[in-house]
């Protein structure tokens, strides 16, 4: 029983392995510059600690099997701002988005995000791969 308790969390920290953790614009710009230079795109997943929603989407949405083998082609940035702080409003200014959770595909040729890939609040599974497959990823 106590290992079924584990769970959900030993799913979450799994799923965020995978991502590139930053609390920065300039941390930010420096892991899609090296996703660039990959010629990977980018997921990149703006999230904070006291996001309720952020929760379920790590539990839910990216620890899908289906999911995490379609992610191991892509860049993962984690947009941390769980600091609240000019850091953070900085950070999500520069990315034009209102606050966690929020998501969006950039193109490694561009550098720029691609269109229709934003999703921000509840996101489920279906969503999610409808959302990367329009991508084309």
């Amino acid at each position: 029983m106590g290992l079924a308790l584990l769970q959900p969390t030993a799913r979450v920290q799994a799923a965020e392995q995978a991502f590139a953790h930053v609390t920065t614009r300039e941390a930010f710009d420096a892991a899609v510059g090296r996703a660039r230079v990959q010629k990977k795109p980018v997921l990149a997943y703006v999230t904070a600690e006291w996001c309720p929603i952020c929760k379920r989407i790590d539990s839910r949405v990216f620890s899908d099997p289906v999911i995490k083998r379609r992610l191991e082609r892509i860049a993962l940035v984690r947009a941390d701002v769980t600091a609240a702080d000019a850091g953070s409003r900085a950070l999500m200014e520069h990315l034009r988005v209102p606050g966690p959770p929020t998501m969006f595909v950039i193109d490694p040729k561009t550098g720029r995000e691609i269109p229709r890939t934003r999703l921000t609040g509840v996101v489920d599974a279906n969503l999610f791969l409808d959302t990367i497959n329009l991508a084309g990823l």
